[in-house]
């Protein structure tokens, strides 16, 4: 029997709310605190998501920007034709 190791989106949601757990109670309890206590602190915790989740997206797409920007590189050959014995260039193909 065959067991496959690929990622499926529940796997991946999964790992990312535990990997956000401690931003996601930082958010969510003072929501409910404000709820229960005092209503100005589910406004300010309101403002601090807003914030958290706008700088999530600037992360995300900052990763996507750089990994798309990843070339492959290759090594000219020398000015003798020797390949690593003349100058090294990088070119991006």
């Amino acid at each position: 029997m065959t067991q496959q190791n690929e990622r499926t989106r529940t796997d991946a949601a999964v790992a990312w709310t535990v990997g956000h757990a401690g931003e996601l109670a930082g958010i969510t309890l003072p929501v409910v605190g404000g709820v229960l206590v005092w209503p100005w602190l589910a406004t300010v915790s309101g403002v601090v998501a807003v914030w958290w989740a706008l700088n999530e997206i600037r992360d995300h797409k900052t990763r996507a920007e750089l990994q798309n920007k990843v070339a492959p590189r290759q090594i000219e050959a020398g000015s003798h034709g020797n390949a690593g014995m003349g100058s090294e260039r990088e070119v991006r193909a």
